[in-house]
């Protein structure tokens, strides 16, 4: 038979015991007849339900830090740009995706800087390490480099440069003159030479004027008309590459229809006498290039058969176009002033 010792009872329950959620961080002693009454009340023991609503059971004395630290749902600002939302959403793809902030690491090979999206654009249009086109390829240069060595590499093609801005400009410009000469009765009876208004092949070109006989010079003399190309003196001579080089076409339009032009082409080479193709001291050349019997007298008249008539009202119209072979020397700066 059992007979219970309540002396050795209550020394046992007045045995000094811990918390059993000591590891938890809980610090309370006490005896063995309290421990029951501790752990309904301990916060170390006790699991609750997170107040933001993520769905996590938590230790009482662990929600604090929970929902400053760990929680998901915890409102917290974005570092880059400042939006202030859920953990969850600032660190989810859509937002880093978005951020306009977010630093992003330049695609550039070499260059180390991020830079905050929004800035992407704008920085890709001054980094010293794009790849970018020379600043000249719409004129012909189509090599590709750094933007760091556009400089360089402007300086050490300056000639190439300019021989194709040069080219670029005789193609877009208009190389065309026409010219009017009047009162060809009279230039004839009087035997009287008629120059144009004088005229550049282009702009800081080579300037020229066209000389016309109306009642012909040398072998054309009395029965054909005579026509000249004359180099003046022009004021941009010194930027350019002489003796001068290149084709010059003379027509003469019929005035009833176009076609059935006149035309002559005068061609200035390495053959070409140097009187006719070498810079002009002053004024205009003395020698005129081009041909004494461009046209007869009989010519001009209207033909029925080619309904074609060059005299009408007493006036010839002509039209030079210059093709120039020579090159500029390489003065650039004085290049684009001139021009």
């Amino acid at each position: 038979m059992y007979f219970k010792d309540g002396r050795v009872e209550r020394g046992i329950k007045s045995l000094k015991v811990y918390c059993t959620n000591t590891d938890s961080g809980c610090q309370w002693t006490g005896t063995i007849k309290d421990i029951d009454t501790h752990l309904n009340s301990c916060t170390y023991h006790e699991l609750v339900p997170c107040t933001n609503g993520c769905g996590e059971m938590i230790r009482r004395s662990k929600l604090e830090t929970h929902l400053t630290d760990n929680c998901p749902k915890r409102i917290v600002n974005c570092q880059y740009c400042k939006r202030r939302a859920t953990h969850q959403l600032i660190t989810s793809c859509s937002h880093l995706d978005e951020c306009p902030d977010l630093p992003i690491q330049c695609s550039n090979e070499g260059c180390d800087e991020k830079i905050p999206r929004r800035s992407l654009a704008s920085h890709e249009e001054t980094c010293p390490k794009a790849i970018v086109p020379c600043e000249y390829n719409t004129v012909g240069c189509h090599k590709v480099m750094r933007r760091e060595e556009q400089e360089k590499h402007n300086e050490e093609a300056i000639k190439q440069h300019l021989k194709a801005a040069v080219k670029k400009i005789e193609v877009l410009l208009p190389t065309n003159q026409l010219f009017k000469l009047n009162e060809y009765t009279e230039l004839k009876e009087e035997e009287e030479d008629w120059y144009s208004p004088n005229f550049h092949t282009s702009p800081g070109g080579y300037k020229m004027s066209l000389n016309v006989v109306a009642n012909g010079d040398g072998d054309g003399e009395g029965t054909h008309v005579s026509c000249f190309i004359n180099l003046e003196a022009g004021e941009y001579d010194d930027l350019l590459e002489w003796p001068f080089q290149g084709e010059v076409t003379i027509e003469l339009l019929n005035q009833l229809e176009d076609k059935n032009h006149k035309k002559d082409i005068v061609t200035y080479n390495e053959s070409t006498d140097d009187e006719y193709k070498h810079r002009v001291s002053g004024g205009r050349s003395t020698a005129g290039l081009g041909f004494m019997q461009f046209i007869s007298h009989e010519e001009l008249e209207h033909n029925p058969a080619t309904n074609c008539q060059y005299l009408k009202d007493d006036s010839l119209y002509f039209r030079v176009s210059v093709k120039v072979t020579s090159t500029s020397k390489t003065k650039p700066w004085l290049v684009r002033s001139a021009i």
